[in-house]
Order: structure tokens, then C-alpha cells, then sequence
């Protein structure tokens, strides 16, 4: 037996050592590339729900503020209403007195 009939099998061998071990890393590498693209999706997905979030506080709040700029204006509208009352109070309170001091 000589050198080369002893290293053939055991070159062999790890020749098919080699061979799993490239597939094992390869196979590695693609789960890891599939867990990366698994945790962008979620990530992405978790994003655009925020985003929805936002987009809708974002209309509530301009429904919410029209809604406070209607009653300023309405508030507005009952204090000159308001004005106007006192004036025409004042009046007759000073006519009737000047129907008391004339009678």
C-alpha cells in the first residue's frame, strides 16, 4: 500500500466534508438573508400602521379644529348679540326713567 492509496479516501472524505460544510454555511446565509427581509416587512408594515395612525389624528384634529374655529365664531355672534341686548336694556331703562322724572 502506498502513500497515494492511503490519502485518495481520506481526500475523498474531506473533499465531502467541505462540500457540507459550504452547503450548511450557504444555507445559513439564505436564512439569515430571509429572516433580514422577514423583519423589513414587519418593519415596513409596523411603519405604514403608524403612518395610517398619524394620517388619521392628523384629520381629527383639522375636523377638531374647524369645529373650534365654528364655535369662536358662534360665541362671536352671541356676545354682540349679547352687546346688542345691554344697549337696547340700557335704553329703556333710561326712557323709563325719563318718563318717571316727566310724570
Amino acid at each position: 500500500m502506498n502513500a497515494h492509496s492511503i490519502v485518495q479516501p481520506l481526500d475523498a472524505g474531506l473533499q465531502r466534508l467541505a462540500s457540507v460544510a459550504f452547503e450548511l454555511h450557504q444555507d445559513r446565509a439564505y436564512a439569515r438573508q430571509e429572516a433580514a427581509f422577514d423583519q423589513r416587512e414587519r418593519n415596513l408594515s409596523a411603519v405604514g400602521r403608524v403612518a395610517a395612525r398619524v394620517r388619521d389624528d392628523a384629520a381629527t384634529i383639522a375636523a377638531l379644529q374647524a369645529e373650534v374655529a365654528r364655535l369662536r365664531g358662534e360665541t362671536n355672534s352671541w356676545r354682540v348679540r349679547a352687546l346688542g341686548a345691554e344697549g337696547k336694556l340700557a335704553r329703556m331703562a333710561a326712557a323709563i326713567r325719563s318718563m318717571r322724572s316727566a310724570a
